[in-house]
Order: C-alpha cells, then structure tokens, then sequence
C-alpha cells in the first residue's frame, strides 16, 4: 500500500500552508493578497516597501510600470494602489501568474494589469506598445539574476528616459559594478536585503 511505504520510509507529505501579505498604502490599503507558502516567494517585507514607496510617493501617478519578477504582485499591486497607470507582471510559475490574475481581478485592477506567464529574459518587450518608467527588480537571491536582469535592461529598448529601476537582493551582493551605467538615487539595507532606487 501507499500509505505503508509512505510511512516505511518516513516521507511526510504536509499541505503547504496559506499565508499572505498586505498592501499598505493608497486606494487597496489593508487588501490582502494569499499565497501558498514556496521557498521561491519572498514577498517584499512590509517596512521595506513603505521605505521603497515612500521614496516613489510623487513618481508613481499615471506612470507604466514593470514587475519583473512578480510572485505575489505585492511591489506592483501597492503601485497600482498608489496611482499607477498601468502594470504588467512577468511571473514564470503557472500557479503563483493565475493566483495573482485572481487577485488583480478580486481586487478590481485587472483592467489596468498585465500577467505574462513566462521568463522575463525570453520576453521580446519591443512587441510591447509602451514603454516602462518604472522597473521593480525583486528576484529570488544567490541566483545571479541581478546581473542578468541589468544586462538584459541594456540590451532591449522597453525603459523610456529617466526611467526608475528598483533592485532588491541579498546584502553581500556588490553592486558598484554591476550599476555603474545607472545613477543612485536612494539606498537602505534591512536585514539580509539590501535595496537601492536608480535613475537611468
């Protein structure tokens, strides 16, 4: 029997348990956005994002912003929140994109939203017909993906002049080289994250 062999070889298999996180300004203010605990979802703490938000209070109204690395959607949901024109969301698990389509849709912003279902880097974002004045760059850490994201900024065309790049990542990473095209606007580390606002 299953359950025997299960037991025999003491593998447990637990539900994963439920857990949200709040949007914590603007229009959605206290709204909250379930997800299934994963070890891939960091969601953006929330002193962390009032930091961040509050550093974007007067960049955000009608502007069109990209999450790059969505999870739960929590930067770019607080975002449409906050004025946001629009918001387009790359996630590349098929379970937490319709999780946060269901949430965009509950909480009556999925008209001012798009959830792309795929890799960030295997978008062609020229395709898009705007540009971005805002980017969230929120990865899972130790994955090299900062580096890569940034690279990947420079070779498409989908930022417009001025625009804002918003990095969170781990506090050992060095980051002087990595942004040395992009000028620092802000900075602050908290923990184990460390997270910078940039002009482009």
């Amino acid at each position: 029997m299953v359950t025997s062999d299960l037991k025999r070889n003491n593998i447990v298999h637990m539900p994963k348990k439920q857990a949200t996180t709040r949007i914590i300004g603007g229009s959605l203010r206290g709204s909250k956005l379930p997800f299934k605990e994963n070890r891939s979802i960091r969601p953006t703490e929330g002193k962390t994002k009032e930091t961040l938000f509050n550093w974007l209070l007067n960049d955000l109204e009608g502007k069109t912003c990209l999450d790059m690395f969505a999870g739960t959607g929590s930067l770019g949901i607080e975002a449409l929140s906050r004025g946001a024109k629009e918001v387009v969301f790359v996630e590349k698990q098929k379970k937490l994109a319709d999780s946060l389509k269901t949430n965009l849709k509950r909480l009556q912003v999925y008209s001012s939203s798009q959830v792309l279902n795929a890799n960030a880097f295997s978008i062609d974002f020229d395709n898009l017909p705007y540009k971005f004045d805002i980017l969230f760059i929120d990865p899972p850490f130790r994955n090299n993906l900062i580096q890569r994201s940034l690279d990947f900024v420079k070779s498409s065309n989908l930022l417009t002049p001025k625009a804002l790049i918003y990095l969170e990542c781990e506090t050992e990473l060095e980051l002087v080289e990595l942004t040395r095209d992009l000028n620092l606007l802000k900075e602050s580390k908290g923990g184990q994250t460390q997270y910078c606002l940039y002009e482009t």
